[in-house]
């Protein structure tokens, strides 16, 4: 059995495969991530695969409970190409891993077609990727929360609570008018996103994966389709 974990900027995701086949996707804080912690996942697990966008301390964790251990452990880089998907960042390491690992996903889950792939968390990020595994490039916006939080910092008059439901009416409040903005312009970009990926491809298909996919989901008209474990396949090809 295998542990998959996708270390992000606060939470860290892991889910176990077996046989090819990947368990509930869970997830733990980042500063809970200890020996006592891994401790309690590990007792039957032969190997673990690691991506991370968060800092090196919490890689460090791992490498040393594998090594105690004598578990194999994979920390997985993007790269210029592999598995029939080429990178389209001059320096491809540059690229985060968990848009990597989506682009390599969604072309052993749709080969021969374009995809845009939308990853709404803590980051909102989209990428194109054609139907000869070419990345053709992407956005990068701040996520629902950076975008709320960073409004408040900088502001002294704004006063507003954050609500985590994806509203994009006129808000007759502050609260309301902050926060039904934020949902406006994540939906904006996505939806500028689908008429810039159909300017350059024939697009077949838009997924939606991260945290607040399900959310982004119920505002989006394009026809669309949702895959929670899209980082985990990724993840399941090395």
């Amino acid at each position: 059995m295998r542990l998959l974990v996708d270390i992000g900027n606060t939470r860290t995701k892991y889910t176990f495969e077996q046989q090819g086949v990947l368990s509930m996707i869970q997830s733990e804080r980042n500063e809970a991530i200890n020996e006592k912690w891994l401790t309690s996942l590990t007792e039957s697990v032969e190997s673990i695969v690691i991506a991370s966008v968060s800092e090196a301390y919490i890689i460090d964790v791992f490498i040393s409970y594998a090594q105690q251990h004598n578990i194999e452990l994979d920390i997985i880089k993007s790269e210029s190409k592999r598995f029939g998907v080429t990178s389209s960042y001059q320096q491809p390491t540059t690229l985060g891993i968990d848009r990597w690992l989506t682009l390599l996903a969604t072309n052993i889950l749709y080969p021969d077609q374009n995809v845009l792939i939308v990853d709404a968390g803590t980051a909102t990020t989209i990428d194109l990727l054609n139907n000869k595994g070419m990345h053709l490039g992407g956005w990068i916006l701040p996520g629902i929360d950076i975008l709320f939080n960073s409004l408040l910092s900088n502001t002294s008059q704004v006063l507003a609570t954050q609500e985590h439901q994806g509203n994009i009416s006129f808000g007759k409040s502050t609260s309301d008018g902050v926060n039904n903005a934020c949902w406006a312009a994540t939906l904006g970009f996505i939806e500028q996103g689908i008429k810039q990926a159909s300017k350059e491809v024939s697009l077949d298909n838009v997924l939606l994966t991260g945290g607040n996919a399900e959310k982004v989901a119920a505002l989006l008209n394009t026809q669309h389709r949702i895959i929670n474990e899209l980082v985990f396949i990724g993840m399941q090809r090395f």
